[in-house]
């Protein structure tokens, strides 16, 4: 896919703004938000456990690779002991 090569390739220098890892904060909590009133309209029974699939696959996914935000890090060192690591 060469125009998405190229789409990164001229959003490099949007890199090393400031505002930049805010700017894709609010399109991940639009995006979420979007995904969230889709998931809305199917019947709860199939809404909730695909929202408790993913928080569990970002889970296990921050776990392993221990990328977690700061703010979780002590709920991630309790859980850590019992399930794989990359480290």
């Amino acid at each position: 896919m060469p125009y998405v090569e190229r789409l990164f390739e001229s959003l490099q220098p949007l890199y090393t703004q400031p505002w930049f890892p805010y700017a894709m904060g609010v399109i991940g909590v639009i995006f979420a938000y979007s995904i969230f009133k889709t998931l809305s309209t199917l019947p709860k029974l199939v809404m909730y456990p695909i929202i408790g699939a993913t928080c569990a696959i970002i889970c296990i996914n921050w776990v392993y690779n221990r990328n977690e935000p700061e703010l979780l890090t002590p709920i991630v060192d309790m859980i850590a002991p019992w399930l794989p690591s990359k480290v």
